[in-house]
């Protein structure tokens, strides 16, 4: 005999079927492709990169893990579910910001690190070493991320790989302007021949020249990079002064629908202002 939930009963059933074939059959495909291709990208970066000896599963686990985070935390202190959403939404951001940050601060150093880099090179072939002598004498005699890179160049020149593709592939792993100069002026000199020494301080003194401009546009950038991050930073500062202030009012914006969609858009307006900002004071010579 049909109860009266029964209709209820049958429509539940039939929506849960259909959300399940929809998983199984289109959102779970999509959901493995995009792993795959964001672990493939994370094993470049990590592993090719910044040389990192690190499993890109194990980092995608890591990286979910950073991302929830915020979301169970903005739900606690919000005591809604609700805010679990933008939370993670947040936390989404933080693996990549760290990643960058550290491909940054290693392309850092290796710019900073090119010049004696070159130099070095320089010394070795007036002493009367060959071009990859010179290198080795490079990797001995260095630190830090250039030592890591020309080690790994000869690694593969080691293996078999001709020297010019070897660097072809620094100068892709890396990603700098003036590696990729280094590594082509090196290439064209061992095709048409002359005076290696003389070759590598031209390019070195070329690099200096360009680093000085680009350190003094930094310096007349600074100003509206500083004010980037204090409009992204005094939002939070504000409402967390008015919290103490007025916690009853300030609450409202936690607690009721409007006032967390005007948190959600300022948010997003904010995020987006911030990235206009860095667009616009990035100034490439």
């Amino acid at each position: 005999m049909l109860t009266d939930d029964a209709p209820w009963l049958f429509t539940i059933s039939t929506f849960t079927f259909l959300a399940v074939f929809i998983f199984v059959g289109y959102a779970w495909p999509t959901f493995v492709h995009y792993w795959k291709q964001y672990e493939t990208r994370l094993r470049i970066v990590l592993n090719q990169r910044l040389l990192m000896d690190i499993q890109p599963r194990v980092a995608m686990i890591l990286f979910i893990a950073v991302a929830a985070a915020p979301g169970l935390l903005m739900a606690l202190i919000g005591s809604s579910a609700f805010w679990f959403f933008p939370g993670v939404a947040i936390g989404a951001f933080i693996p990549p910001v760290i990643i960058r940050h550290l491909e940054t601060k290693r392309q850092e150093k290796l710019e900073e690190q090119l010049v004696d880099g070159i130099t070095t090179l320089a010394s070795g072939v007036r002493a009367g070493l060959n071009l990859i002598q010179s290198i080795e004498l490079l990797v001995r005699n260095s630190t830090g991320p250039i030592r890591q890179e020309f080690a790994q160049l000869l690694r593969e020149y080691q293996m078999g790989l001709d020297l010019n593709q070897a660097m072809r592939n620094a100068a892709n792993r890396i990603g700098l302007q003036n590696y990729r100069l280094l590594f082509t002026a090196i290439e064209m000199h061992r095709l048409r021949g002359g005076d290696a020494a003389e070759s590598l301080d031209r390019i070195a003194e070329s690099i200096r020249e360009i680093q000085r401009l680009e350190g003094k546009l930094d310096a007349v950038t600074a100003q509206g990079r500083t004010q980037a991050r204090m409009m992204a930073i005094m939002p939070i500062v504000i409402i967390a002064i008015l919290f103490v202030i007025v916690p009853e009012d300030t609450s409202k914006l936690f607690t009721e629908p409007i006032g967390r969609m005007l948190l959600l858009l300022a948010g997003v307006l904010i995020f987006v202002g911030f990235l206009w900002i860095r667009k616009i004071m990035a100034v490439d010579i």
